[in-house]
């Protein structure tokens, strides 16, 4: 069966060198060879080890219901169920159990997204060292009693998640569609793939949202209709003339961990999350590839595997760098309203749990809400699985770059929105909170 979520962003393309040291087909995709070997490699993830576990004999995830289950699974997977939020356009291969009345729930911590359908399957997607991100189902359905469900490995997820708007590498997705009565996407009205700095008035498009960005209006709690045969013409039909607290006047939300929430707050953290991530998973997997093609010249050619990296494959790590540098700092992000976005006080919470705070309380996971989302324009993902993962080549010149970024103002006018103050605030929360940071930190 396909699965595909409807979580996830852009990321960062590369011309490889025409020098080919090993025979690949034209079809397949740079992943699927050395040294990735994408499918062919057997995943670590949180997911993998936690079937392990099950596989081994313990009663993980059982439950008499589905409900139960949802909470068991969150609760193992370390995810927490105030992210929740919810999704009900058509866009997963469970469509047939997706409707405005039965939402599909998207539940993220900072290393994992689970998607789950009443009556259907949880899908997940977790991070491997060496694949990036890695898509499973969750068998639910055919599960027996008293005994845990099953996980299969879903290459089909890759039809959505290694295409195009992912640069053909396997990632995330944010989107946003015109959804019709019944959760159908009107395609032929286009769609859009929500980023950090998209415009309000393009997010949320068969999504439900709960809060509001203040004097901003969003495609959320709206249904599309066509308004003209000949034209085609579309039009967006809200579901409230008010910004909405709770949804439980559109549908039963008793089914769900979190109720009628679906976080305005939560939905734009996603949206920063998956972009992030993105960036980092390509990084690994293109550094990975770039190593790779360095040590089979190097063994071609007769020279030391101690020889420097070539001009041209330092500049492909500086530029993937770059890239993941603009996404971390915000450097893209949609200035938001001074007025401020309103939010689950809940979200915000479970959020901030885990938060890396230094020894005057600061935390990357500190919030603005104003103006722009967090207090620190550095990502908390910089402690995340998907940080740490990535090559230690590609560490040395990224935090070289960030260091500079944080104390050098004049040498990085890119990055000239982020005030002195500022960078003063990160650099010291970062310098207290991370480890493995260079010793000139």
């Amino acid at each position: 069966m396909k699965t595909r979520f409807h979580v996830l962003i852009p990321a960062i393309s590369l011309l490889f060198s025409s020098l080919q040291l090993e025979s690949v087909s034209a079809f397949d995709p740079s992943y699927e060879n050395a040294p990735i070997f994408y499918s062919e490699t057997k995943p670590n993830t949180p997911l993998t080890r936690l079937f392990d576990r099950i596989a081994s004999g313990e009663k993980l995830l059982t439950g008499e219901n589905d409900k139960e289950l949802v909470h068991r699974f969150l609760d193992l997977m370390k995810v927490p169920s105030e992210s929740q939020v919810l999704v009900f356009s058509k866009t997963s291969q469970q469509n047939s159990r997706i409707s405005p009345d039965t939402p599909r729930a998207i539940y993220f911590s900072d290393n994992a997204y689970i998607g789950w359908v009443q009556g259907g399957h949880f899908e997940v997607a977790t991070l491997d060292p060496r694949l990036g991100v890695v898509f499973h189902l969750v068998h639910l359905i055919e599960r027996k009693e008293g005994e845990s469900p099953t996980i299969t490995r879903e290459a089909s997820c890759l039809d959505c998640h290694a295409g195009s708007s992912n640069r053909n590498f396997p990632g995330l997705m944010v989107r946003s569609v015109f959804p019709g009565a019944t959760g159908q996407p009107i395609f032929h009205a286009g769609t859009y793939h929500t980023r950090q700095d998209s415009p309000i008035e393009h997010r949320w498009g068969g999504w439900y949202v709960t809060g509001e960005v203040e004097n901003h209006k969003n495609m959320g709690n709206s249904l599309a209709r066509e308004t003209d045969d000949n034209t085609r013409e579309v039009s967006l039909d809200p579901m409230s003339d008010e910004p909405v607290k709770d949804l439980k006047k559109f549908f039963n939300p008793n089914p769900y961990l979190n109720g009628g929430k679906s976080d305005v707050v939560a939905l734009m953290i996603l949206e920063h999350q998956v972009g992030v991530h993105n960036a980092l998973i390509q990084a690994n997997l293109i550094t990975q590839q770039t190593l790779h093609r360095q040590r089979e010249m190097q063994k071609a050619f007769g020279e030391s595997e101690d020889a420097p990296l070539t001009e041209t494959n330092e500049r492909i790590i500086e530029n993937l760098a770059d890239g993941v540098l603009k996404e971390m700092l915000f450097a893209k992000e949609l200035n938001l309203p001074e007025e401020g976005i309103e939010g689950s006080l809940e979200f915000q919470k479970a959020f901030q749990a885990n938060r890396k705070k230094d020894s005057e309380g600061r935390s990357l996971k500190d919030l603005r809400l104003y103006e722009r989302l967090f207090k620190y324009r550095c990502s908390y993902l910089i402690y995340s699985d998907a940080f740490t993962f990535l090559p230690e080549e590609f560490k040395a010149v990224f935090f070289k770059k960030l260091h500079g970024i944080l104390t050098d103002a004049a040498a990085n006018p890119d990055y000239a929105y982020l005030g002195s103050a500022e960078r003063k605030r990160i650099h010291e929360i970062l310098a207290e909170t991370l480890p493995g940071l260079p010793d000139y930190w």
